[in-house]
């Protein structure tokens, strides 16, 4: 038998009731007799019926579908917040609408046209400059590793403490030339890192040098590692070990110093923040493990639940000791 499609009118004329009873079956089931119910719900079971959406929302305030606005699509990090998120909304029954915006105001500006459009019931920001956009816009919003006011709910790793460990451990190793390579944007993120790195270079009693600090990128990307790395060899002293703002960056690293056949952790500690990476790499990176399922969580909960009280919630993150770093003998590194 070939497969077809009914619409609310067909399922109406088999249930010999009104257009209206099939739709207060399916959107207000309380307010049609139990007999009309079951009789509706066993037909529409009987013929697969699916709901228009789109119809749907077109009558409706809002729909099931949340947005979540992405700064870097091509990191593995959002790849699989992306996939944590569509797996709890497929469970609670919600579609995740993707927003590539690339950190681009025009872009997030069209994104968010189409999303109050689409009748939205929620937003999730990524990391990005936060901007003034969303300011007066009804749509809840929930953001993460962004600042976007006092009233929409904050998520974020633990990124300050976390770094200062990584720090404690290379300086345990022996080093005292601890480079960071961040970005020329103030990521909420990387400035915590960035302030963990600084403030335990001063409790170690490590000489801060402002030429260690390589904040040039418009993307925490492998670009941005390239260029950093070229960026020390031009030094006349070079840091023995690189602090990288996310792996991305470590990833751009570790392939141009290979490509220089410079070792690592031989001749240069690397270390990234995500812990996305190991199958991209031939050995395990000594990295931050964000825990990416609890993230997805919050973010979620936060969105749907309405806090009263919008708050700001840290994640705990995990110090991944790999095989990146090496121990500092005399001026160089074992």
């Amino acid at each position: 038998m070939e497969n077809k499609f009914l619409g609310i009118r067909e399922i109406a004329q088999i249930a010999e009731v009104s257009t209206a009873t099939v739709s207060r079956v399916i959107n207000h089931p309380e307010k049609c007799s139990e007999q009309t119910r079951k009789k509706v719900e066993r037909i529409i079971k009987e013929h697969n019926y699916i709901p228009n959406e789109t119809i749907k929302n077109i009558f409706s305030k809002s729909s099931n579908t949340i947005a979540i606005f992405i700064y870097d699509i091509s990191n593995p990090f959002f790849t699989n917040l992306i996939m944590e998120l569509n797996n709890i909304c497929f469970k609670e029954h919600y579609t995740l609408l993707i927003c590539d915006t690339e950190n681009d105001i025009e872009k997030e500006k069209e994104y968010l046209k189409f999303c109050i459009a689409k009748r939205c019931i929620g937003i999730i920001l990524t990391e990005g400059v936060s901007n003034k956009l969303f300011k007066n816009i009804e749509i809840p919003f929930v953001s993460l590793d962004r600042k976007e006011g006092d009233n929409v709910p904050f998520v974020t790793s633990e990124n300050y403490h976390i770094i200062r460990k990584i720090i404690n451990y290379l300086h345990n190793l022996g080093h005292h030339k601890i480079a960071f390579v961040g970005s020329k944007h103030k990521f909420v993120s990387v400035e915590k890192r960035y302030q963990g790195y600084l403030d335990e270079l001063e409790e170690k009693k490590i000489p801060f040098k402002s030429e260690y600090v390589y904040q040039e990128g418009d993307a925490l990307d492998t670009k941005l590692g390239r260029q950093a790395l070229n960026y020390y060899l031009s030094l006349p002293e070079m840091p023995t070990a690189l602090l990288c703002a996310n792996d991305m960056v470590a990833l751009g690293v570790i392939n141009e110093a290979r490509s220089m056949n410079i070792d690592i952790p031989g001749t240069l500690s690397v270390c990234g923040f995500d812990h996305v990476l190991d199958e991209f790499l031939p050995v395990p990176l000594t990295t931050v493990e964000q825990n990416i399922p609890k993230i997805a969580e919050e973010l979620f909960y936060s969105l749907i639940e309405h806090p009263n009280i919008p708050g700001e919630k840290i994640v705990e993150s995990i110090f991944i000791p790999g095989q990146t770093c090496a121990r500092v003998v005399g001026d160089g590194v074992k």
